[in-house]
């Protein structure tokens, strides 16, 4: 067997490239999540393969823990997302595939740990990305014909991606209601108001024998509110100091290879988080009377929000906002839109993201809170520092 470093160099890092058309890069993403098995087998990785992502410890920060990576190779739109949840890793490398290949070369090749330390080039990227895929980014030629039949396909996509998911899903809101407590012991304790998690149906899971067992419950449904399409939820325990998982205190840690059974935060089976903002069946007819729309990162935030009065935010469930999240709010009726992520240095690299998407459509704003989180302010704060803002 060839050593990691003989396996690098099979593919040579030597030819540089300019600046490089988005739709190609797309095309790359998808060739490597084709052969992604192939990808990390060739750096030597050992991973868990489910049926829409593959978890792992994180090759570029290093560490042990088997659910620190999700990487996302099934989709729609954009193809090969991925998050290293301990120590956030896409934010210096760029969450496509394309970044956490740059960021595996970069801790190969300059043992990369930490912000501030060498990082291959972008150009150094794309030239084992070629070797790789045996593709040649500018020898790709995409047509008009073939961009707007693309970006049809994608528009099309979110006008049918609800009634697929709903034939396999018939829960209305009152089955939902029926299988959780609500409101959610576990979100009241960190001061989220019952009244608002009761008009949410959020609610902790105690039977054990469900998907969401021991874990607070968030419901998303439809946009016309109709089906629940899928939920996500938190684990009722705290990190544990041992392992990095989330299980009870008196339970023995999980072994390497099931620690990605016992992650903070877990999406319902078949749900995509891409397909979806939080909040649409309440918040799009505020939004189509304001113009306005707020986006926020999560389902927390918009609880805050909701609490104080200000009904037209939408969560994007991290802080990404993808391709089709982007045409659910174009379709939303919003002229101006509102940006409030999280005040660190990942946040403000969130809202450049966004902006740089949405500059082109939308009239945007953007507001810095006090505190990282919208979910950490009281209402006084909310007041003075949200809602004066936007009045």
């Amino acid at each position: 067997m060839l050593t990691q470093q003989e396996n690098l160099s099979k593919f040579p890092m030597k030819k540089k490239y300019c600046s490089i058309d988005q739709n190609k890069l797309k095309i790359l993403c998808d060739h490597l999540c084709d052969n992604v098995c192939d990808l990390l087998d060739h750096f030597e990785l050992e991973y868990k393969q489910n049926q829409k992502f593959i978890s792992m410890s994180c090759p570029i920060h290093g560490g042990d823990n088997m659910s620190a990576i999700n990487l996302y190779y099934v989709g729609d739109s954009y193809r090969g997302n991925w998050k290293c949840r301990t120590h956030q890793c896409e934010k210096y490398f760029q969450s496509s595939i394309i970044g956490f290949v740059r960021g595996i070369l970069s801790k190969k090749k300059y043992d990369w740990s930490q912000e501030g330390d060498q990082i291959v080039t972008f150009s150094e990227t794309l030239q084992f990305v070629k070797d790789f895929t045996n593709l040649d980014p500018s020898k790709i030629r995409i047509s008009t014909k073939d961009k707007e039949k693309h970006d049809f396909i994608n528009s099309l996509s979110i006008l049918t991606t609800a009634p697929k998911i709903l034939t396999n899903n018939h829960l209305v809101r009152n089955d939902v209601r029926k299988l959780l407590r609500i409101p959610s012991e576990y979100f009241a304790s960190r001061g989220f108001s019952p009244e608002i998690l009761n008009k949410y149906d959020v609610g902790d899971c105690l039977n054990a024998h469900k998907e969401m067992s021991k874990r607070a419950v968030v419901p998303i449904y439809d946009i016309d509110y109709k089906y629940m399409i899928g939920c996500t939820g938190r684990s009722i325990y705290l990190k544990c100091n041992k392992c990095k998982c989330y299980h009870e205190t008196s339970s023995a840690c999980p072994d390497n290879e099931k620690k990605w059974l016992f992650p903070k935060w877990k999406h319902s089976k078949g749900f995509s988080a891409e397909n979806s903002l939080y909040n649409f069946w309440f918040a799009k007819e505020q939004i189509q009377k304001s113009r306005t729309a707020i986006l926020v990162e999560s389902p927390g935030n918009v609880w805050k929000l909701e609490d104080c009065g200000i009904h037209n935010s939408l969560g994007m469930f991290g802080s990404n906002l993808n391709n089709k999240q982007k045409m659910l709010l174009d379709i939303s009726g919003a002229m101006t839109l509102i940006i409030i992520t999280d005040s660190d240095e990942a946040g403000e690299s969130a809202r450049q993201q966004i902006e740089n998407k949405c500059k082109k459509t939308y009239n945007i704003k953007h507001i810095r809170v006090s505190k990282n989180d919208i979910a950490e302010l009281n209402t006084e704060e909310i007041e003075k520092e949200i809602l004066e803002k936007i009045i």
